[in-house]
Parts: C-alpha cells; structure tokens; sequence
C-alpha cells in the first residue's frame, strides 16, 4: 500500500479556497499534485451527485472548502453545503464505502497555509485508507 497515490478531488468555492489556493501558488507553496481542483461559484451550489460522481469516476477521497460560518457572499451557501457532506457521508456509509474519504473544511481566501495543510494531511488520511473500492470507471 505504500506505493499508492489516491486520487483526490477538492471542491473549492472561488471566494475562499480557490483564491487560497492562487495566493499560495503566488507564494510557490506547492501542494500535492494528486489533487484535482474543481472551482465553484459557491459551495452551495456543490450538489450530492457531484460528490457521487466523483467517487464513481476514480476519486479516492473529495474534499470541500467552503466560505467560514457567516462570511458567505450568498449567505447560506456554506450552510446548505455543510448539510449536504453530513448526509452525503451518512450515504457512503451505506453503500460501503468509509465516511473518512470525504471531508469538509471551513477556509478563508486569506488561509492558503491552512489550505496546504488540510489537502497534504488528508491526503496521507485518504492514503491510509487504500484505494476506493467502488471506482466504477
């Protein structure tokens, strides 16, 4: 199992995030190359299907970042989003797969360090883990 890479997808809101993620590429902090970005207006608009295909379609683990409670520029976006990973969770663990492989952070734009460090150790979280067993495709 050492010599796995999962494949992870990280859904970022382009208001907090995603502009982390520019400001730490501005500052050249890198961040693992396994990530595979996916820019939302809004973390709300992050839907359970999304989240679904996802797995179907290879990824390993899914993360989301979303706005800080009371920061989003939509209002309740972050909310909505945060209700939608806690029931997508309880979904995957009725069909088998581990509710660790997707996960939820709160982030500011201002947050590029704790951005790095959230997608490096969840990515070791995820790698621990061993690969999805229910890649479709």
């Amino acid at each position: 199992m050492m010599d796995f890479t999962p494949h992870i997808v990280a859904f970022c809101c382009e208001n907090s995030a995603y502009r982390a993620v520019d400001i730490a590429g501005a500052k050249q902090e890198g961040y693992p190359s396994n990530i595979q970005l996916c820019r939302l207006p809004c973390s709300g608009k992050l839907e359970i299907n999304h989240i679904l295909r996802a797995f179907e379609e290879g990824a390993d683990g899914v993360f989301v970042f979303a706005c800080h409670p009371d920061s989003c520029k939509f209002l309740k976006g972050n909310v909505r989003a945060s209700k939608r990973i806690e029931h997508t969770a309880s979904l995957l663990e009725k069909i088998g797969l581990e509710k660790e492989r997707l996960r939820f952070f709160h982030l500011s734009e201002l947050e590029w360090a704790a951005f790095l460090e959230a997608v490096r150790q969840g990515n070791e979280s995820i790698k621990s883990l061993g690969p999805s067993p229910i890649k479709v495709r």
